[in-house]
């Protein structure tokens, strides 16, 4: 998971249940037209989401799951897809399993193998060591078989040119002071080798691979976090429409303890949504320092003139700029979500009226 200073990003599908905006009196009048409204507007919100999940997520899994939900003609599919116990949950369950089946077979690789007598199985298997999600499963499925094939038939390894000492400066530097995490490890790992070949390595392949695992690492923060955070705000209304019926069922005599109990709910629901602006705003400021760090990676590879193919770099780090940009605007959408939903529950408390027992009788 992302640890950047960032602990609890947070994305939530926001959930619009019927009562939210009602007080008391419109609550008792909600018409079935206004529930298939207000259910319209939940599925649409899911939707959101779920095509979020079918473009973005770093495990083919949900990529699948959710892809199903999102184009399914059923009414309320993702609806269904994010409930407890529902698609998603069960696509994210798989991939874990996946993703451990993978990591065995690539440890089993690196173990069973040597840079001597299986060069190409070693060479590959640490690289997919350090890769994404999909670049581990593409490696089982048929990066690993194909390696085998070549070492069988004694396929000689790339031995890389002399490194300049400009690119290991570069990478050590990297080392010391990457923006993301993988990143900086991936270049620790080159400098700490030290090699020409873990030198041409990095270059050629980890620091892109590190690079899309921060991002995916990133992405996987806050799915996570969506998970726990959207079925923690429906437990919490739960609660509130239940305290909201107390009270509208309550005899004069116990109104008032009833108000204050159902002011409570709403405003413990609405706490919840409250509380994120701070973590949308930290998710925030991170994209937009991994944006604009691979930004100045770009302006270095245009100007750079050693012998790495700095033109395949400096495109991969606008890819990787793009990317977290559209991170930097994911989360600003969901903070103004967040800021809404707040609002609308908040709302539900405020409309019960402030009574007292002595106005009671």
């Amino acid at each position: 998971m992302y640890r950047a200073g960032l602990r609890m990003s947070v994305v939530l599908v926001p959930v619009l249940l019927c009562s939210l905006a009602a007080g008391p009196a419109v609550a008792a009048s909600v018409t079935a037209s206004t529930a298939t409204s207000v259910a319209s507007t939940q599925e649409a919100q899911y939707r959101v989401m779920a095509r979020r999940l079918k473009d973005l997520d770093p495990r083919w899994e949900v990529r699948s799951a959710a892809r199903t939900a999102y184009i399914s003609d059923k009414v309320d599919a993702a609806t269904k897809f994010f409930s407890t116990g529902g698609g998603y949950m069960e696509a994210r369950s798989r991939a874990t399993a996946s993703a451990t089946r993978n990591n065995l077979l690539i440890s089993r690789a690196i173990a069973t193998s040597s840079p001597t007598v299986s060069p190409i199985v070693h060479l590959t298997a640490t690289r997919a060591q350090y890769g994404t999600l999909d670049e581990k499963d593409r490696y089982v499925r048929t990066g690993l078989p194909e390696a085998k094939k070549l070492d069988a038939a004694n396929s000689p390894v790339e031995q890389a040119k002399v490194q300049a000492q400009l690119d290991r400066d570069y990478v050590t530097s990297l080392a010391a002071h990457a923006s993301g995490a993988w990143v900086r490890a991936a270049a620790q790992r080159a400098v700490q080798l030290g090699t020409d070949n873990d030198i041409a390595e990095f270059f050629k392949y980890a620091w892109a691979s590190a690079a899309a695992c921060d991002l995916q690492a990133f992405r996987l923060e806050l799915d996570e976090q969506e998970a726990t955070y959207r079925h923690e705000l429906e437990r919490l209304l739960v609660l509130a429409r239940d305290a909201q019926t107390a009270y509208e069922q309550a005899a004069d005599a116990a109104k008032v303890k009833a108000a204050e109990e159902a002011r409570l709910a709403w405003n413990n629901a609405a706490d919840v949504a409250a509380s994120t602006q701070a973590t949308w705003a930290a998710n925030q400021e991170l994209a937009a320092s991994q944006a604009q760090a691979w930004k100045v990676v770009y302006d270095f590879a245009l100007k750079a003139t050693t012998e790495q193919d700095w033109a395949s770099i400096a495109e991969r780090a606008t890819g990787t700029s793009t990317s977290w940009t559209g991170e930097v605007t994911w989360a600003q959408e969901q903070a103004k979500v967040w800021t809404e939903l707040e609002r609308t529950i908040r709302a539900s408390a405020t409309a019960i009226p402030v009574t007292t027992p002595d106005a009671q009788g």
